[in-house]
């Protein structure tokens, strides 16, 4: 009896251990995602460097809570040390002109970046309106060249 209550505990805390999987990096328009962070308990950033004529500006993706959709911001200055602390506009991409362009459509600037702590390293943060959230790491993406030409297609 006191077996199956252990392997039955065992068995729970297995089933309700968050073995979280790095996401997967997503087209951001043009761009594909170079970096990731969790904010908060679970608000996925995906990041990426703009190019061409937005050269130094950084991109960042949020997932919608209402439609499930990544809605993209761009920072407002040109940023090229450590994504330091910056407003960022909402904007979408041009497929005509294959640019971003300013997207205000009822959404709101935020503010997202880093400061440079000497104990800790980077420390960044994510505001939305009046809420702060601090968010882990920002992390390069695992490069999978091996499994992206020969494994199976995710679908």
């Amino acid at each position: 009896m006191l077996r199956t209550s252990f392997i039955l505990a065992l068995i729970a805390g297995c089933l309700n251990t968050s073995w979280a999987a790095e996401p997967s990096p997503v087209m951001l328009g043009n761009l594909k995602a170079t970096q990731h962070q969790t904010c908060g308990k679970g608000i996925e950033i995906q990041v990426a460097d703009m190019q061409g004529n937005d050269s130094g500006r950084t991109l960042i993706a949020l997932k919608n809570n209402k439609s499930g959709e990544r809605d993209l911001f761009a920072s407002s200055t040109v940023n090229l040390q450590n994504k330091q602390y910056d407003k960022y506009q909402p904007v979408r991409y041009d497929t005509l002109s294959r640019t971003f362009i300013p997207d205000s459509a009822g959404r709101p600037d935020i503010v997202w970046g880093g400061a440079l702590n000497p104990l800790k390293g980077m420390e960044y943060s994510l505001a939305l309106g009046t809420h702060v959230y601090a968010c882990g790491a920002l992390q390069p993406f695992i490069e999978d060249v091996a499994n992206d030409l020969y494994g199976e297609e995710v679908k």
